[in-house]
């Protein structure tokens, strides 16, 4: 090939320098390329500038200098390229490592939501599974807490996620965002004065990740999400459920309600 279009080629590349390492099998001898002998009439360079013929000067070749192959042979021998073998790179891998880089999945949930008072918003960690009766508990607590006033208890399922869409990722930053982004409209259409969080699942979604749901139980906590006159505070406390299994608890939260 010509010396000119290969340094083409190889720019093209964003290659800048270039030397085989093997001879293919049953490939012809590398041999030197030739440039071409430009002839330069004298009479123009003398007229041109030092630096045009600086830059011309190297392209005319009599005779091309012959490659010295043992040298070049020696120089690669001693480099030991199968040291480090390189993995072969293919789809199933790149994919792999992106599977791998992804931020775990959350599984899909429901929550129970009660709004047995103007202003005032329970939400319970749902759990249909353990059939407990869940609102005759929940009722007996809000007859305690607000005396002869009967609350309505009339149940709202709230699933997550909120849209079925399997090309959507469903990762733990994007069920706070979107449970967040509810309450905040929520709140907005029904100013919420009281909050409830009942439960790990339905209170780590709502909260600063900073805070431990565990740890902050029986305790009011910031909502996150909300900012400036719309901001609120959460009271953190067991399921129903867990009240249910865990009777015990039932003296920490009469402690945390009054």
């Amino acid at each position: 090939m010509n010396e000119l279009q290969r340094q083409a080629y190889l720019s093209a590349l964003g290659i800048e320098s270039y030397m085989p390492r093997w001879h293919l099998p049953c490939a012809p001898e590398s041999v030197a390329c030739l440039l071409p002998v430009i002839e330069i009439d004298s009479s123009v360079v003398s007229t041109q500038s030092p630096l045009i013929d600086s830059i011309i000067s190297p392209l005319i070749v009599n005779e091309p200098a012959k490659l010295d192959s043992s040298t070049a042979i020696d120089m690669l021998g001693s480099l030991d390229v199968r040291q480090k073998p390189v993995a072969p790179i293919n789809a199933a891998s790149i994919l792999q490592q992106f599977e791998e880089t992804k931020a775990p999945v959350v599984a899909p949930f429901s929550l129970s939501l009660w709004r047995p008072l103007s202003g005032f918003l329970i939400i319970d960690s749902r759990n249909s599974a353990a059939a407990l009766p869940t609102e005759l508990l929940l009722s007996n607590l809000l007859h305690v807490v607000f005396g002869t006033t009967k609350p309505d208890l009339k149940e709202e399922v709230l699933r997550w996620p909120m849209i079925e869409n399997r090309f959507v990722s469903r990762t733990i930053f994007d069920a706070c965002n979107e449970l967040q982004t509810w309450l905040a409209v929520e709140n907005e259409l029904r100013p919420i004065n009281r909050l409830w969080l009942l439960g790990e699942n339905a209170a780590q979604y709502f909260v600063n990740e900073d805070v431990s749901v565990v740890g902050s139980r029986w305790q009011s906590v910031a909502v996150a999400g909300l900012s400036g006159q719309s901001s609120m505070t959460a009271l953190l406390l067991p399921s129903l459920s867990e009240l249910l299994q865990k009777p015990i608890d039932k003296a920490l939260l009469w402690a945390a309600l009054d």
